[in-house]
């Protein structure tokens, strides 16, 4: 078994992560790499129809974005299937329709290429088998394939509904894929316990952090600040991602506006809009014990309310008339609406009014602000005012007759969003910490040492958080070696009771580079799969093998690794 990173190599996006086995080729997510020039995984060398199978550890769409594409370029197999959880299927229909809305929209601009069309999503949507619940199987269950012994197990990962690690499982080598992992949610489960794995694929979002901030003491924070608000007749926008930060969110107003005084309770006015509307419905649909808490489903049971995650004074404006209404009633709103960092959906419109109509309003940030993004920029400005530019449809038709907070600029497509310039006072912000749904690394320690791995290789996360958590995974559990995945560097899966060995290259100015290998393998039968090369370019030449290998397609590599794996278990036997 070999593993091949195809995106998500010291990078947070695109997680791609393909898997040869001896008779077949899979993948475990195909994400999209969100912002100004979105990427897709890089998927070059993979031939036609050659993938049997995607399995998918979550719905977000840095998992998931890339899956049309795949259908775009042929590249499944007839009969390929994406495996995964039901929670993670009904979220992804959700995703990847609004991911084609954005898409369509960035299509038009110029210099830009539409890489997948709607047929696409529906006919990648057509090939989802989901699993009841979080369960282990075999791929031949789902796929017709020869000789294929490939077993699969999906384990809870405590990150989003439906979120799964995966273990592959071929020929003897168990690999494992950790997804995004979390741990820290009011409704979800905590992580379920993975088994033992020769290799780890773990992410490092926040490779760099032990622990987050109080996820108890952040949920008060966030509810104390905005109830503080709406007595002052203060409005609160709080930009959010629409699948699990709002659903979070809003069941912490489900679970404490009784307790409000009277008075407080007459002036709650909750609103959550845009794609936010549509997840909260998948949630709802999938509110059973195989995804959510025991806390939450006794609260259901108890009071027979099976819509657990609003609260029963929330309203969903379902045409502009309706928010127009909304925005002009007596009482000051509480609005939770995506995008959490004011890119899209419906919060840049909502701030647009809030700036242009109130004198005061708080805009509540919970989770990363992107740098280039509004949210960004309003966390990061200096001074009383801070000058940002949002692009949306103004929910008043009459909006840009009267609107004089800011400044209008030409649309670059005439059916397409406009974009203003709006000038926001800096104390309207502020960014309550410790709501996010990603472990810390002493939670992610906990994980590799459960699976025990005689390799772990660091994904899904910025260089400058992995290198830190290399120092701190090493040492702390019993892997030979921990690393950094690379792009397009063959990971090969050596069995546990091998002990693994790096072994610099003979010109580490020009490659810096080590290769991962059995300590008692011979020296002239090595090839590189580059897990620590630095992320400087390469230049210069090499005549060691080490560096000669890295010059083959991935592809030549993958084989000779196989290869070189095989001799392995014909040694062991």
């Amino acid at each position: 078994m070999v593993v091949l990173p195809r995106g998500g190599a010291r990078e947070v996006g695109r997680s791609c992560y393909q898997v040869e086995t001896q008779q077949g080729t899979y993948l475990v997510d195909c994400g999209l790499k969100q912002g100004k020039n979105g990427q897709f995984p890089d998927l070059c060398g993979l031939e036609p129809e050659s993938i049997n199978a995607v399995f998918l550890t979550h719905a977000h769409i840095d998992h998931s974005g890339g899956l049309p594409v795949l259908e775009s370029r042929n590249l499944l197999a007839p009969d390929a299937k994406i495996i995964c959880t039901r929670g993670t299927a009904a979220l992804t229909h959700v995703l990847l329709h609004d991911s084609l809305k954005i898409h369509q929209e960035e299509a038009k601009k110029p210099g830009r290429d539409s890489r997948f069309t709607r047929n696409d999503v529906e006919d990648v949507l057509a090939r989802f088998e989901p699993l009841n619940g979080y369960r282990s199987g075999r791929v031949r269950e789902h796929i017709r394939t020869q000789d294929e012994d490939l077993q699969y197990c999906f384990g809870d990962a405590g990150h989003l509904l439906g979120s799964a690690w995966v273990t592959l499982e071929a020929s003897g080598r168990r690999v494992c894929f950790s997804g995004d992992l979390g741990g820290r949610s009011a409704h979800l489960h905590d992580i379920e316990d993975p088994p033992s794995a020769d290799t780890l694929f773990l992410e490092s979002t926040y490779g760099n952090r032990d622990t987050h901030d109080s996820f108890q003491d952040a949920r008060t924070e966030l509810y104390n600040t905005a109830i503080s608000c709406i007595e002052e007749g203060i409005p609160v926008l709080i930009p959010t991602f629409a699948v699990g930060r709002a659903q979070e969110i809003l069941q912490i107003f489900r679970e404490r506006w009784r307790t409000l005084p009277e008075e407080t309770q007459e002036k709650l006015q909750i609103i959550y809009d845009g794609m936010a509307t549509d997840a909260t419905d998948r949630y709802h649909a999938y509110t059973s014990p195989a995804y959510i808490n025991e806390s939450v489903m006794n609260y259901v049971e108890n009071a027979a309310d099976f819509e657990p995650f609003v609260p029963e004074i929330a309203q969903r404006p379902s045409h502009a008339r309706d928010r127009r209404e909304l925005l002009t009633s007596d009482t000051a709103p509480i609005i939770v609406c995506p995008s959490g960092m004011l890119t899209g959906g419906l919060s840049p419109a909502y701030l647009l009014e809030l700036v242009e109509n109130y004198d005061e309003a708080r805009i509540l940030f919970t989770g990363y602000q992107a740098p280039g993004t509004p949210g960004y920029d309003l966390q990061q400005a200096e001074g009383d005012i801070a000058t940002v530019s949002v692009s949306c449809w103004p929910i008043s038709n009459d909006f840009d007759e009267n609107f004089s907070s800011g400044e209008k600029m030409s649309s670059e497509e005439t059916d397409g969003p406009s974009t203003y310039t709006l000038n926001v006072p800096t104390d309207w912000v502020d960014t309550v910490s410790g709501l996010s749904g990603h472990a810390a690394r002493n939670t992610l320690l906990q994980f590799a040492r459960k699976v025990d791995a005689n390799h772990v290789a660091l994904v899904h996360g910025d260089p400058e958080n992995q290198r830190p958590m290399v120092n701190y995974l090493d040492g702390n559990v019993s892997a030979d070696i921990v690393t950094r995945a690379a792009m397009h560097s063959p990971i090969p899966v050596y069995p546990s009771s091998e002990n693994l060995i790096t072994v610099q290259g003979e010109d580490d100015v020009a490659h810096s580079q080590a290769e991962i290998r059995p300590a008692d393998e011979d020296d002239s039968n090595h090839v590189t799969d580059e897990l620590t090369q630095d992320d400087t370019d390469r230049n210069g030449s090499s005549t060691s093998s080490v560096d000669n290998d890295m010059e083959k397609p991935p592809e030549e590599r993958i084989a000779t690794l196989s290869g070189r794996i095989q001799a392995i278990d014909e040694r062991v036997s």
